[in-house]
């Protein structure tokens, strides 16, 4: 459901839209194609998404050529245009940057993937044989605060709640109050990456967001990228589109649930709601093209060495749970330490992920092979079998692909 950042179904849409390449891509105008793509969305997906504005950002290599292209405004009451500046949540692209975190902490010398949740955080001992290694791949076994009864009532009734990162972890971890499903094999669960949050903070000794500032965002040069462990100022708020849930699905665990316990902020602009129910599992904000700066950063060397980039590309399969040499067209679907690896018939492996919180929506899809990345953002969250970004991004990719050939 909505607050699990990565929509159930955007993986099985990568794989069911993906196809044979345009035939006349090669010879296509890629700035004109992408404007219009994203004309088209506005224009047939505002309705069924609740969208009013959308921004995508095309990169054929380190060196370019690039694209920018924006449509629709930043709000429903708004004139104002989405632009190059329009700041977006990227949601669940921050577990990228939160095993990044992990791993650049890690070639300092300061802790070990191997390494349990009993070496770092000893207050959780009912998970304390569980590695950082589990938390990052989602193979843990342990179940999401995000779709809680507390959490949704947090939601509609005290959406300015600053919540720490143990008041997250504690409505999922077992006591006399809290009884949930224990997982088994691969299981999306935002409680792996804010206990690895935690960690990194130990590790570090410096809050969640300094260490990511000045590990991560600078030796990336990401200049339109934030975090705020709760709500951002105004300085933030003020470039960024409105974000509207729209999704009148039932949660998780909620399972006589005949209408959603978010009926209630249906159609509610989420945008200065504080973000620390996100935390390091989905509370970054960024732009599209800085976000393609944060994946093409990680993959050239300027943030991690050679061994723990290795480590931090290493997937397991969604079937199994188990470490993959890569995906295939038998096993199409694999998540590594904080980023998914995906494939499909005539589609070679991509990275790829959607980040979803409860307004807002970005997704990328990345090619090292080819150096070629394709970055989109808009805002609402829609319902589910709504969501058509992504589907739309992947046309877009095959055809800077195409164009990136023809060079």
């Amino acid at each position: 459901m909505g607050q699990n950042f990565i929509s159930r179904g955007s993986l099985a849409c990568l794989v069911a839209v993906a196809g044979a390449f345009w035939a006349t891509a090669a010879m296509a105008d890629m700035q004109e194609n992408l404007q219009a793509e994203l004309d088209n969305f506005i224009a047939e997906r505002s309705a069924p998404e609740a969208v009013t504005g959308i921004s995508a950002y095309v990169s054929l290599g380190a060196e370019g050529p690039n694209y920018r292209a924006y449509s629709g405004t930043i709000g429903k009451d708004s004139i104002v245009p989405v632009d190059e500046g329009t700041l977006f949540q990227i949601g669940s692209n921050t577990k990228g940057f939160t095993g990044a975190l992990i791993l650049a902490l890690e070639a300092e010398g300061k802790v070990d993937i191997h390494d349990t949740v009993g070496d770092w955080l000893p207050e959780y001992p009912a998970w304390s044989d569980v590695t950082i290694e589990q938390l990052l791949h989602m193979t843990s076994g342990l179940p999401t605060y995000s779709e809680t009864t507390e959490m949704n009532d947090a939601f509609v009734n005290a959406p300015d709640r600053d919540f720490t990162m143990p008041e997250l972890i504690a409505m999922a971890y077992p006591s006399e109050t809290v009884d949930l499903p224990i997982p088994e094999g691969f299981f999306y669960s935002n409680t792996n990456y804010v206990l690895a949050g935690m960690i990194a903070e130990k590790a570090s000794g410096m809050p969640y967001k300094n260490a990511l500032e000045e590990m991560l965002f600078k030796p990336a040069e990401l200049t339109e990228t934030y975090y705020e462990p709760d709500a951002y100022g105004e300085d933030v708020l003020s470039r960024m589109a409105s974000g509207y849930f729209n999704n009148p699905d039932c949660t998780l665990y909620d399972l006589d649930c005949e209408v959603s316990q978010l009926a209630p902020i249906l159609g509610r602009d989420v945008k200065a709601d504080s973000v620390s129910w996100a935390g390091p599992a989905g509370g970054i904000v960024s732009t599209p093209e800085d976000l393609a700066k944060w994946i093409r950063a990680i993959f050239h060397g300027k943030v991690l060495p050679e061994k723990q980039l290795a480590e931090f590309v290493t997937p397991v399969s969604l079937v199994t749970g188990k470490i993959i040499d890569d995906v295939t067209d038998e096993d199409p679907q694999g998540f590594t330490l904080g980023l998914t690896r995906v494939t499909a018939p005539g589609m070679e492996p991509v990275y790829f992920y959607l980040g979803m919180t409860l307004g807002y929506r970005a997704a990328f899809l990345y090619s090292p092979e080819h150096d070629v990345i394709v970055t989109g953002a808009t805002n609402s969250q829609p319902p589910g079998g709504q969501e058509m970004m992504t589907p739309m991004l992947i046309e877009v990719y095959k055809e800077a692909l195409a164009a990136k050939a023809a060079q």
